[in-house]
């Protein structure tokens, strides 16, 4: 057996320039997989499949999954499983903790550890240290990637167990590595910068090798149980001949390892920045979460399988390499190139994807919050930069640096450190972030003095007990003294996990309770808070239209940079850019804000925008963005549950309530923007409210600006009926006003109530009132008038005859003419008050409107002594309206009487009509001077005229008014006429057609 092992090892061996070209082909073809996925050249099921999210998670199974985890089951027996195990409860435990943190990183472009953390506690010092601590405490894992491949490779190469004389090609081979790796890093993921959420080639990427690194470890683990034990049956009866190996297996850990394994690896989801980047700056969707939270523990559970038969199988061979690399060896020994190369494929890109991701995550982090705080881009020429240009080769440049120091971590720590230990020393560090994301989530008192505290005093303990032994071979023994059970030595990492981080929670609770939280963290919390929609306050921007921020970001992004940012906020908001809204200002700015937070972080982009676009002073207080909180909560809905939904629903109800009210309700803040606008409002104004809440009441359209704002501006509680001059016409309201009595609240509520149809039915009636009383009256008049007039008319007459003094004769004459005027006024009366007491029912018969008006015309040619005037009758015949012929010639003779009047000689009076199915419509034209707009609301009042004093009695028009509206038709006037300038005036008559089915 040992000779075929031999010959087999013989065979087996191949050349690094091989290795290095089956390796450059892999990470080619990962490459084109990423490059077609981004040019959508795969079908976009397969892209945008929620498997294929779940498989790039797989990333987390670097390369200590296919080498390490079975040196790590060797040497902490049935605790392996923590590693796989940890991951999974923090999947399972999706509703509380991811689902929460992928909606904050999600609404506020979050896509780092440092990004969320230095906008929870609104400081940049927050982020510097997150990212420092991060570099450090991950350096180890880049250090794990490495040495498995660089091993891996010697191990194919050489065909035995590495030893200290291979330290150069071992070197050479990291050396090699890192270069590639950085290369393809930067072709990637940093080819081009973007904002977008996701990098769809780099997802599709990383679940192809998470499927060819789990295949390849399943087949080694279940070939090499057939090539060793024969089969299943066969490993069960080795172990069974083997009690002390399952001994050493089932051996429960010594003091808190195996519990706090399981807390290292569930704060790994989080804290880790490759972990944290793929769940929440990699995920497009929330239902991509509900998907992995149990096809990530199916996948891990997957990858778990193998470990102990390979272990086993190992350990019944007899190999001589590492436990960490007993797969790699057993492909090998049972003779079979094929695996051999597929099984370092999956080693090769498991540690790839995880550089690469890692990478990029720090990367993205160091630049915004190392590099950005102390250099910033400048131009050649003032605005004149690239800003685009300028981060994308800093993050180049950071990727290059980060590789070369993971290599040197390599170099340092030599050959000393297993994979397992550095695998706990990368997760122990890590998990100092765990009690800062449980405050993001669940303490909002917490501050940056108790984080940064507590993170300092738990990472100086770390880097002490942990980093530093690793360099110097040395443990500090005194901390010894702090830990309550008895310790080993290969186990010292538990004693310095578990005290660094009880006092890194301890520390960052204390201080945050004896320090005072700041207004902008407390705001941060309450946004980041589970349960909590953010509250913003009401600001004040000193912009009067969108298109000033454009300008203002110019000096500090440059040209390019600031309009491409601007535009993508407008595009995004569904705005444009000459919004002059206070609260669209501020969503604006607010969404330029979260979009520069993806590219540069919170915490620059803060500081970018806060000198740009400051806030002035804030007149409103604390007064919270109802507008925003509304809009919020209405996309928020879906995911309201209980009592949340409950009160919801309730707010809905009374939303709609003063939506539906039938009179207008407008609130408004200290400041007179416009908060709410409902219904009744908008019907009242012709004023839609999306087009106003959200605006300042002097933005609105006149007359409404000065109407609300006089109001306002009053002393009065309410003011009853008054007038407004609108474009749909006058219009009467009442109007009324009161003060928040919420406690914090400063708003005030204004009730506009449109009587315009109550006034008008008012003055209707007063109308008719009015033209019954003249009606009587002039009945009464007819009647007491008529018999003395008749008599002093006949003795004025027997006077002509009785004397021929001329004195007399003429005395006589001038009586008898003023009787008869007496008696003109008389009949007028009569005329006026039997039309008043007409039965509209009775106009009945058919009138030709022609006719009636050509008979008018004739009647007033008679008069000799008018003046001379031309008349355009332009009515068809066809035109037949219902009506009494005798009274709208009545009606047709005051009218052109009038506008005879008004007319210049040899004027033109114009008659035409008009009809439809249902109606006719008739204008009275002239050319005189027209009517005064003030004028014109009493012209058709009885004893209302315009004439000189002794030539008009006022009673023409109050008679077509009265004999038009008892036909059932209206009557209006226009003066000026449009088309004459500001003279004429025009009568404008509707009346029924005659239709003998309806009568």
């Amino acid at each position: 057996m040992s000779s075929l092992a031999s010959t087999s090892n013989a065979a087996m061996t191949f050349s690094i320039p091989t290795l290095l070209l089956v390796g450059l082909s892999y990470l080619l073809l990962l490459f084109a997989i990423a490059y077609a996925a981004e040019r959508r050249l795969l079908p976009s099921k397969l892209v945008n499949h929620p498997a294929t999210y779940v498989l790039s998670l797989g990333i987390y199974a670097s390369s200590f999954a296919i080498y390490g985890a079975v040196g790590f089951a060797k040497s902490y027996g049935y605790s392996f499983l923590n590693f796989y195990i940890g991951l999974s409860a923090a999947m399972i435990l999706l509703p509380i903790m991811l689902m929460p943190l992928h909606q904050i990183c999600k609404s506020y472009r979050l896509n780092s550890l440092a990004d969320l953390l230095s906008f929870r506690f609104r400081s940049s010092w927050v982020g510097s240290l997150v990212t420092v601590f991060t570099a450090i405490a991950i350096w180890p894992l880049l250090a794990i990637q490495i040495q498995t491949v660089s091993e891996s490779t010697l191990i194919l190469s050489l065909g035995h167990a590495l030893d200290s004389g291979d330290h150069a090609y071992r070197r050479l081979t990291a050396l090699g590595f890192c270069i590639i790796i950085a290369v393809f890093t930067i072709l990637f993921g940093s080819r081009n910068l973007t904002s977008k959420d996701s990098h769809r080639g780099l997802v599709t990427a990383l679940a192809f090798e998470s499927i060819i690194k789990m295949c390849a470890l399943l087949l080694v683990g279940i070939l090499s149980t057939y090539a060793i034990f024969g089969s299943f049956d066969g490993l069960q009866a080795w172990l069974d001949s083997k009690p002390a190996i399952l001994a050493a297996i089932n051996t429960p850990q010594p003091a808190d390892s195996s519990r706090l394994m399981l807390i290292m690896f569930f704060a790994a989801a989080v804290c880790m920045p490759h972990l944290f980047h793929m769940l929440f700056s990699e995920n497009p969707s929330a239902k991509n979460l509900a998907t992995a939270s149990w096809g990530l523990p199916l996948f891990l559970l997957i990858m778990s399988l193998p470990i102990l038969p390979i272990l086993w199988a190992g350990s019944a061979r007899g190999l001589e390499l590492p436990a960490d690399y007993y797969a790699l060896g057993l492909s090998i020994e049972i003779g079979k190139p094929w695996l051999s190369v597929l099984l370092y494929l999956g080693g090769l890109s498991a540690a790839s994807g995880a550089i690469i991701v890692t990478t990029l995550a720090l990367a993205s982090m160091s630049l915004n919050y190392l590099v950005l705080p102390i250099m910033r881009p400048k131009g050649p020429r003032g605005r004149d930069i690239d800003i685009y240009r300028w981060l994308l080769t800093s993050r180049q440049l950071l990727i290059c640096v980060i590789i070369l120091i993971g290599f040197v971590f390599y170099e340092l720590i030599g050959e000393s450190q297993s994979l397992s230990h550095l695998a706990m020393t990368s997760a122990s560090g890590c998990v100092q972030f765990l009690p800062g994301v449980l405050a993001v989530l669940y303490w909002p008192r917490a501050n940056r003095n108790g984080f940064i505290s507590g993170l300092c005093v738990g990472f100086g303990i770390w880097i002490i007990g942990i980093i530093v032994p690793m360099f110097s071979g040395a443990q500090p023994s005194f901390f010894k003294h702090f830990y309550l059970y008895s310790n080993e030595q290969d186990q010292f990492w538990v004693l310095i996990t578990s005290l660094s981080l009880a006092l890194n929670g301890l520390v960052f609770i204390i201080v945050s309770l004896m320090s005072e939280t700041s207004p902008e963290e407390r705001r941060a919390a309450e946004a980041c808070t589970i349960d909590d929609l953010n509250r913003p306050s009401r600001h004040s921007l000193n912009l009067h239209h969108a298109g000033e921020i454009k300008s203002r970001l110019q000096d500090a992004l440059g040209d390019r940079a600031a309009a491409q940012e601007f535009k993508r906020a407008l595009d995004e908001l569904q705005m444009d850019e000459l919004e002059t809204r206070p609260y669209a200002l501020r969503r604006i700015r607010d969404r330029i804000e979260i979009n520069l937070s993806s590219l540069i972080g919170p915490s620059s982009a803060r500081r970018v925008i806060d000198r740009a676009l400051p806030y002035t002073d804030n007149v409103m207080g604390d007064s919270e963005d109802i507008t925003y909180i509304e809009a919020r909560l209405e996309s928020y809905q879906t995911h309201l549950t209980g009592l949340a939904a409950d009160l919801d629903s309730l707010r809905r109800y009374h939303r709609q309530t003063l939506e539906d009210l039938p009179i207008g309700v407008c609130a408004l803040g200290r400041d007179q923007e416009i908060l709410l606008w409902n219904m009744s409002m908008a019907e009242i104004t012709h004023i839609n409210a999306n087009a106003v809440t959200g605006s300042r009441l002097a933005g609105l359209p006149e007359p409404w600006s000065s109407c609300l704002q006089d109001f306002l501006a009053s002393s009065d509680l309410h003011r009853s009926k008054f007038s407004v001059e609108t474009d749909k016409g006058l219009r009467w309201l009442n109007l009324h006003r009161t003060e928040s009595q919420l406690l914090g609240r400063d708003e005030l509520i204004v009730v506009v109530e449109d009587i315009t149809d109550t006034q008008l039915l008012e003055h209707e009636l007063t109308h008719q009132e009015r033209l019954a009383s003249i009606g009587r009256l002039a009945a009464g008049v007819a009647h007491e008038i008529g018999n003395p007039v008749t008599g002093i008319a006949c003795l004025a007459q027997n006077l002509r005859y009785e004397s021929d003094n001329p004195d007399t004769l003429e005395a006589a004459s001038q009586i008898v003419k003023q009787t008869q005027r007496i008696s003109s006024i008389v009949h007028s009366l009569v005329n006026f008050a039997h039309t008043g007491h007409q039965d509209p029912t009775q106009a009945s018969e058919a009138v030709s409107v022609r006719n009636c008006v050509s008979e008018a015309v004739q009647l007033l040619s008679l008069d000799h002594e008018a003046r001379h005037i031309h008349y355009n009758n332009n009515c068809p015949e066809s035109i037949i309206v219902a009506g009494d012929n005798q009274r709208l010639m009545q009606v047709f003779i005051n009218l052109l009487s009038n506008a005879r009047d008004a007319s210049p000689e040899d004027g033109m009076i114009t008659i035409d009509a008009s009809s439809d199915e249902d109606n006719a419509h008739i204008t009275v034209t002239d050319h005189g001077t027209g009517i005064d707009e003030k004028l014109q609301k009493q012209i058709f009042e009885p004893f209302f005229t315009t004439k000189e004093p002794g030539k008009g009695t006022g009673l023409g028009l109050a008679l077509v008014y009265s004999i038009i509206n008892d036909l059932d038709g209206e009557v209006s006037i226009e003066s000026p006429v449009p088309e004459f300038g500001s003279n004429g005036t025009r009568i404008h008559i509707q009346l029924s057609t005659y239709r003998p089915e309806l009568l």
